[in-house]
């Protein structure tokens, strides 16, 4: 009877040891993770976290432009240009200070990486060697650019919402901290 006991025993102890072991393990996916922080890849990062809370999204991003892309007949003098993202978006500087607004009283043409190199939004018609000059703002999720001088007779211009300055100066970012997930370009035509 007493090896019969041992023997529950020893089995019930080794089933139990077994049963604890497996208990808490998961098996993990592997989607990139040598290139996030352990906090990027658990969702748990506090600051700069992946994940929007304010409108339950893991990305932020743009959701609309106008003129849409494609867009033809564009006016040439004081065109406007709207860009509306998925949450209330923000310029944020180095210094941790936010833009809110920009004037630029150049009406001609300056090159994007110097002239423009602290600015998020490029416009462009020569794929993006030279910038064209505007008076922004940003209003919860958008922000408007206003056009400075006389947009190229029949113009093929792009628009390019950057994630990061091309100085490192400044970034895209949501509200709640989110950073721009992709850059995101468009383009219009000016009309004759």
């Amino acid at each position: 009877m007493m090896k019969i006991f041992s023997f529950f025993t020893i089995a019930f102890t080794v089933l139990l040891s077994l049963l604890m072991i497996s208990c808490g393990q998961t098996t993990l996916k592997d989607d990139g993770l040598d290139s996030k922080s352990i906090e990027e890849a658990s969702g748990t990062s506090s600051g700069g976290s992946s994940d929007d809370s304010s409108s339950g999204n893991s990305s932020f991003t743009v959701t609309s432009v106008s003129p849409a892309d494609g867009a033809t007949g564009v006016s040439r003098n004081g065109a406007s240009i709207t860009i509306t993202f998925g949450d209330d978006v923000r310029l944020k500087n180095t210094d941790g200070s936010w833009t809110s607004s920009w004037t630029t009283s150049s009406t001609s043409e300056g090159s994007c990486s110097s002239s423009y190199g602290s600015k998020l939004v490029h416009i462009s018609r020569d794929n993006f060697t030279n910038c064209h000059p505007n008076n922004g703002s940003v209003s919860d999720k958008i922000i408007t650019l206003t056009l400075n001088g006389t947009l190229s007779s029949s113009g093929n211009y792009k628009v390019k919402v950057l994630k990061t300055s091309l100085d490192g100066s400044a970034s895209t970012q949501s509200s709640s901290g989110v950073n721009l997930s992709t850059e995101y370009s468009f383009s219009f035509t000016a009309d004759n």
